[in-house]
């Protein structure tokens, strides 16, 4: 007499597992051959594949290494990294960015602080160079000046300390202040006429000069000696003991030893300072 189970053995397949004869029962009266398997070689040597996972990592203390994560990686959710996030290759996103500070190291030194303010450079031997127009509001500091405006007025009514003059605006100051009649005059000549000379000889107390006096314009004073400076080998000369004579294209300087308290030497260096024709 065959032998029986007292509670039948019935297997069931479910999601991922196949039986061959799934939901019979198995009481030992008759042998059943049941085949299970799955839909991916589950071997050491095998290459599991889904068709989709939704799980959560936590990688406290591992490194994520690019020969172990060979596919794409997409988080549906937020990805919270506690700490430092290092990644050795190149970085690509899609949408904004959003942080506290961004520093960059290697090809450049930037700094974007969350205030706004931005550091470029690091040292004062870096160059940036920019390609197009910059649109700045506020002001620029240079080498510890502040700049806060380029200015277009004519008549620098504000004598501003901080602002830039364009070059429309200072040529038409010049054209209106330059004279009366908005022109460069005889006088304005006249009176920017400084040129310095050297003695080419000194003989008894004078020093001759290859240079012209200049000829002061109608209406203004005549040139004379007060509107020349001398010196005497780098000491200025007084001029209580000197007079001036132009004999065609020499000028002389004459020099009262008795006053002055010396006398010329033909080794001195006499210049001087003042109103000659170029």
């Amino acid at each position: 007499m065959a032998q029986t189970l007292k509670q039948s053995l019935t297997l069931t397949q479910g999601t991922g597992i196949t039986i061959s004869n799934t939901g019979v029962s198995f009481d030992a009266s008759a042998t059943i051959d049941q085949n299970i398997s799955v839909g991916n070689d589950i071997s050491i040597t095998g290459n599991v594949q889904f068709n989709q996972i939704t799980a959560s990592y936590d990688l406290d203390g591992y490194t994520l290494l690019p020969d172990r994560w060979t596919t794409d990686f997409t988080a549906g959710g937020d990805l919270t990294v506690t700490g430092d996030l290092t990644i050795p290759g190149n970085a690509s996103v899609g949408a904004n960015v959003t942080a506290q500070r961004i520093e960059s190291e290697l090809t450049s030194s930037t700094i974007i602080f969350q205030s706004g303010s931005t550091q470029f450079g690091d040292t004062p031997d870096d160059t940036h160079h920019m390609t197009g127009s910059v649109n700045l509001s506020g002001s620029f500091i240079l080498n510890g000046y502040s700049v806060d405006e380029i200015s277009n007025d004519i008549t620098l009514a504000n004598s501003s300390a901080t602002a830039l003059l364009t070059e429309s605006a200072s040529k038409a100051y010049a054209d209106n202040n330059i004279s009366s009649a908005g022109s460069v005059t005889d006088e304005d000549l006249y009176i920017r006429k400084n040129f310095n000379k050297t003695a080419i000889s000194i003989f008894n107390n004078t020093a001759s000069f290859s240079a012209v006096t200049a000829s002061a314009p109608n209406g203004t004073i005549s040139t004379s000696e007060t509107d020349f400076l001398f010196f005497n080998n780098g000491q200025a000369m007084e001029h209580d003991a000197l007079t001036i004579q132009q004999s065609g294209s020499i000028f002389y300087l004459k020099v009262d030893s008795d006053s002055v308290g010396y006398v010329l030497s033909n080794t001195d260096e006499i210049k001087a300072w003042g109103k000659f024709n170029a």
